[in-house]
């Protein structure tokens, strides 16, 4: 996709015909000029302005982002420390100072194999953890061990591994980078709904809140914040506990990562909403952010969601908890939603934004310049080189 930004960019061709004009330049001026030497000079702009451009998206747009597969461990392991005797060819320079030559002699040397420690995801994911993680995963579940057979191992007594199973359900959150063009997209609708100085109060009193951020659970695993309450009232910890229940069943099923946003009902409407998808961005792709307004008794006054999906009848009816306990809500009706009938939209869909992408002014003048600057330097070198043609 970022390929297809980058071409989109009227910038990236204006860059690509620097050395065409040079060319038609030399050639009604007669000066000398080869075909070898214009393909040299096409070949070195094209890798510049693919390498500079690639660069100025990445780190001038929000086209990378993360979004978090969510599972359970499958495995925790430990793989022991164990020493490598490696062969290799070392080169020294031979001979005489008139007839210097470069000889060869086989060495061997050990290598140390550090232990370390790992979490297994059902979704084929790996997570570092520490020994004191895995230590608690094997007192509670118990440890096998497995043989590993090393090619060149000279340590004896290690070098396998140990891999505890638990035999519950233990929640994981993993990140994953993707390319998303709907935070990247400029003039796009949900840059615009909500008044910046709106947005800017509400962060300032703290009722937009940052994204959830990743934490360490208690055998290592990383689990997402994704129980968000601003009203201070709210028993989070069981709603966290619950919810990571939850995301375990409908992560890999539905691709979807639940989440709950809380403000207090009396203070802010369902326009609330709108405030929080132009500051998350919409959230990442495979999101379903419920978001409630609540009264002091923790009843549901108002509810909406930000997600992607196509399935308008999803939509309608997570607007429809008015009226519910916010326990009862989690527990049944939010995964039952999803569940029945959440279909995540792809991003391909949203193909057409590529070409609302594009650096700014500063970033496009800057590229031009230092193509200008090379290509002149590459002709000047290819003007005075008297041997080229020999």
């Amino acid at each position: 996709m970022l390929f297809d930004i980058i071409i989109a960019n009227f910038g990236f061709w204006v860059n690509l015909s620097i050395p065409i004009i040079i060319a038609l330049y030399l050639v009604l001026t007669n000066r000398e000029y080869i075909w070898k030497e214009f393909g040299i000079q096409t070949a070195a702009t094209l890798a510049y302005v693919s390498i500079v451009f690639f660069a100025a998206f990445s780190f001038s747009t929000e086209i990378w982002d993360t979004n978090y597969y969510n599972g359970k461990i499958k495995s925790s392991t430990y793989y022991e420390e164990w020493t490598e005797l490696v062969h290799y060819t070392e080169s020294y320079p031979c001979g005489t100072s008139k007839h210097p030559r470069t000889c060869t002699r086989q060495k061997t040397r050990r290598d140390y194999h550090s232990p370390y420690y790992q979490i297994e995801t059902d979704l084929g994911e790996t997570i570092s953890i520490r020994r004191g993680d895995y230590l608690k995963t094997a007192r509670e579940f118990g440890s096998k061990e497995i043989y590993l057979h090393r090619s060149g191992q000279v340590s004896f007594g290690d070098g396998n591994k140990f891999v505890s199973y638990p035999n519950k359900d233990i929640a994981t959150a993993v990140g994953h980078s993707y390319e998303n063009v709907v935070a990247a997209a400029k003039g796009n609708v949900i840059h615009l709904k909500v008044p910046k100085e709106n947005i800017e109060q509400l962060v300032k009193i703290g009722k937009l809140r940052e994204y959830p951020s990743l934490y360490k659970g208690i055998y290592g695993e990383t689990k997402l914040n994704r129980i968000i309450d601003t009203t201070g009232r709210v028993n989070t910890n069981k709603l966290l506990k619950e919810l990571n229940e939850i995301s375990i069943r409908v992560g890999k099923s539905k691709q979807a990562n639940p989440i709950i946003y809380i403000v207090d009902a009396s203070k802010y409407d369902r326009s609330f909403k709108d405030a929080l998808s132009q500051y998350w961005n919409m959230g990442k792709k495979n999101d379903v952010t419920l978001v409630l307004g609540i009264d002091d008794k923790n009843i549901i006054k108002w509810s909406d969601v930000i997600c992607f999906t196509n399935n308008t009848d999803f939509i309608v009816d997570m607007q429809s908890l008015d009226g519910l306990f916010l326990d009862n809500v989690l527990t049944t009706e939010f995964e039952k939603l999803i569940t029945t009938e959440y279909v995540r939209k792809p991003m391909a869909e949203f193909a057409y934004l590529k070409e609302n992408i594009t650096l700014d002014w500063v970033w496009q003048l800057l590229i031009l310049l230092g193509n200008i600057v090379i290509s002149g330097f590459i002709t000047y070198k290819f003007l005075n080189n008297w041997e080229r043609k020999r």
